[in-house]
């Protein structure tokens, strides 16, 4: 193990409570404190960058709307937003509720997504989380499946917000929680992977694993596959939770893994890239990025995408991409800033949100990694 990386880690999590603690007490309008959360149907990009969550045409190369339609106050997002049918779901970063009311209030919007200057607001509730959303919301037909910083997962109807039922957990969930045929696998801080029912919300099974899990369960193939901060990636049997084998890193994982045509890859803090073989964990080759890396994989068409915090010093990040087959690095292009979300792909293109004054959107070329376009929204 590298002891230089987990310092890194440590005073990052430690951050993160402070900006917690922060933006709890706040309340006025403070800059952006976190990274983008980003998501795309295929062919809009969704962003959520702070004070707004922004709709962006990639083909157009304009921004559709952005909600709210000014930002203003201590209202903030960051969980990338879930998109399906039109109809957006997002969770907030929480408001302070005031100085005379301790705590924060933390509301779940749906947007009707009409490619419209100000999509319609569908409903929004204040009062089903008491603390922050980190994870992106999940919409599976009529139903939209939220985790909460206050270890609550929530069903409710996508339609009209009204509660199906909560399960809770034994700490935060900051991932997206994942669904298979009927069943939601939802990965936790308390270091449990869950598998509930998604109709009821009753609990089939859980199993304890190596680490606290901050990444979204991958299901392939009659298993699901979980990162954890344990530095191993675990392979558990769908229906009894059960673990079958499990691939060691070198630090932890902070991203899911990626899985295509039977491989599975996946990044550590380190910079370490894996591919291992999805039935059974033995590792085909490794790879290196250029600083931590907290995202997950990409792949397309036998090439494996990668973001990475690049050079922390020069703060500037790092989007690289390899060889799915043997590893080799193909190309690699500097960003201005370093890059902690998951790129999305759109037609020949790979886009990342970042922090930078120059850019809240860049894409770059599959192929070649040259870049197409950038995009900042106007100043506040």
């Amino acid at each position: 193990m590298n002891s230089v990386k987990r310092p890194f880690l440590r005073s990052f999590i430690f951050i993160l409570i402070i900006v917690s603690a922060f933006l709890a007490g706040c309340t006025g309008q403070i800059a952006n404190q976190s990274w983008p959360g980003l998501s795309t149907d295929g062919e809009t990009v969704y962003v959520a960058y702070g004070p707004q969550v922004l709709a962006y045409n990639v083909e157009a190369q304009q921004p559709l709307w952005s909600f709210p339609s000014e930002p203003g106050g201590s209202l903030f997002f960051y969980a990338p937003p879930s998109v399906q049918d039109n109809r957006v779901v997002i969770g907030d970063y929480g408001a302070s509720r005031g100085l005379l009311s301790p705590g924060i209030a933390v509301t779940i919007y749906a947007l009707e997504d009409g490619q419209q200057t100000t999509p319609d607001l569908l409903w929004s509730d204040d009062t089903l989380a008491r603390d922050r959303i980190v994870a992106p919301p999940l919409q599976v037909g009529d139903r939209a499946f939220v985790g909460t910083a206050d270890n609550m997962v929530l069903a409710l109807d996508a339609t009209t917000g009204a509660e199906l039922w909560r399960f809770s957990t034994g700490h935060s969930i900051w991932a997206q929680p994942a669904y298979h045929e009927g069943t939601l696998y939802v990965a936790s801080l308390d270091r449990h992977l869950y598998a509930l029912d998604a109709e009821s919300g009753t609990e089939v099974w859980r199993a304890r694993l190596s680490g606290a899990l901050s990444s979204t369960p991958v299901v392939g193939d009659g298993l699901v596959y979980v990162a954890s901060f344990g530095e191993q990636l675990h392979a558990l049997d769908l229906e009894t939770g059960a673990e079958l084998w499990t691939a060691d890193a070198e630090d932890w994982l902070w991203g899911a893994p990626a899985l295509a045509d039977g491989v599975l890859y996946f990044a550590d803090s380190q910079g370490n890239l894996y591919a291992v073989e999805a039935d059974s964990g033995n590792e085909i080759w490794r790879a290196s990025a250029t600083g931590s890396v907290l995202t997950s994989p990409v792949v397309a068409e036998g090439i494996v995408y990668l973001a990475s915090e690049g050079d922390r010093e020069a703060e500037q990040g790092m989007l690289a991409a390899y060889s799915a087959e043997s590893g080799e690095q193909l190309w690699q292009q500097l960003t201005p800033a370093p890059l902690y979300t998951t790129p999305v792909i759109i037609n020949d293109e790979i886009i990342v949100a970042l922090q930078s004054e120059s850019a809240l959107l860049l894409a770059f070329d599959l192929e070649n990694g040259g870049q197409r376009w950038s995009f900042a929204p106007p100043a506040a």
